[in-house]
């Protein structure tokens, strides 16, 4: 096999790469229309979604489902299964923009979880 056709065959092999900018317009163009959020409801948003980490990781997940979603017919599973159940996180009030209101508000504290190596025999079998 060719050096040339090795390439084209792991190019076509490689899941479609979303880019910084694809995941900004998803969520302008598409989260932005289709999710409400009621602060009285105890849901928050901020604007500067993209300065929250979770955030963006929940994001990019669920665009990425929603690619595979649209080229698959599964649209109806993308809600059920993956929007409603990170809309239930994302827009809580302990959620990654509990602290937001009409601007954007850097988390008081950092909720980091303490981790410390397992011994060295360590397995899970």
């Amino acid at each position: 096999m060719s050096d040339d056709l090795a390439s084209d065959e792991s190019t076509e092999q490689d899941p479609e790469v979303i880019t910084p900018a694809d995941l900004v317009a998803w969520v302008e163009e598409f989260i932005s229309e289709v999710e409400s959020v009621d602060r009285s409801s105890g849901q928050h948003w901020c604007s500067q979604w993209w300065n929250h980490p979770e955030a963006v990781s929940r994001f990019r997940a669920l665009h990425e489902k929603w690619l595979e979603a649209q080229a698959g017919g599964g649209m109806s599973g993308w809600w059920v299964d993956h929007f409603d159940s990170h809309a239930a996180v994302l827009f809580a009030k302990r959620g990654p923009f509990g602290e937001c209101g009409t601007t954007h508000q850097p988390k008081t504290s950092r909720r980091v979880l303490a981790c410390e190596a397992p011994p060295t025999d360590w397995s899970w079998d």
